[in-house]
């Protein structure tokens, strides 16, 4: 997990955001949260999620294409060196109604400091995932005896 403050170039742009490739990283300490804020726009603006908390499965099942290797400069082998973080989209009336999108990850190559936006055709990720979803759950099932 990419852990300090720097520039992350997307040569392809976000997609919506195309025009925009220069982004500042700020990771929230001891969070899996972060900021990534356009260079050209500061009112461009996005959270991002570490998704290995809140979604522990979603790392180990996503595939990382060999174009995206490339389109990050990496070696065909190096897919551990991908970083992969998810957009949040904030509810301010309700911070319980938070989604993460899992569609479509945002792809970091560490070294460099090179992103992308992947969509993934899996359906069984959306791009409004709640992300409190399962401890609402268990909150709700709390006390309660079978």
């Amino acid at each position: 997990m990419l852990t300090e403050k720097r520039i992350i170039t997307f040569p392809l742009g976000i997609p919506g955001f195309e025009t925009y490739r220069d982004f500042m990283f700020i990771p929230e300490e001891n969070s899996p949260v972060a900021q990534l804020i356009s260079q050209e726009e500061a009112n461009i603006r996005f959270i991002l999620l570490y998704p290995q908390l809140s979604f522990p499965e979603y790392l180990e099942n996503i595939e990382v294409s060999d174009e995206s290797i490339k389109n990050l400069n990496l070696d065909a082998g190096a897919k551990k060196l991908v970083d992969v973080w998810l957009i949040l989209t904030l509810n301010h009336n309700d911070p319980t109604k938070t989604t993460a999108n899992l569609r479509a990850p945002l792809l970091f190559n560490l070294p460099e400091g090179i992103g992308m936006q992947v969509i993934l055709n899996d359906d069984k990720y959306m791009s409004r995932t709640p992300l409190f979803a399962q401890e609402n759950k268990r909150s709700f099932l709390e006390g309660v005896v079978e």
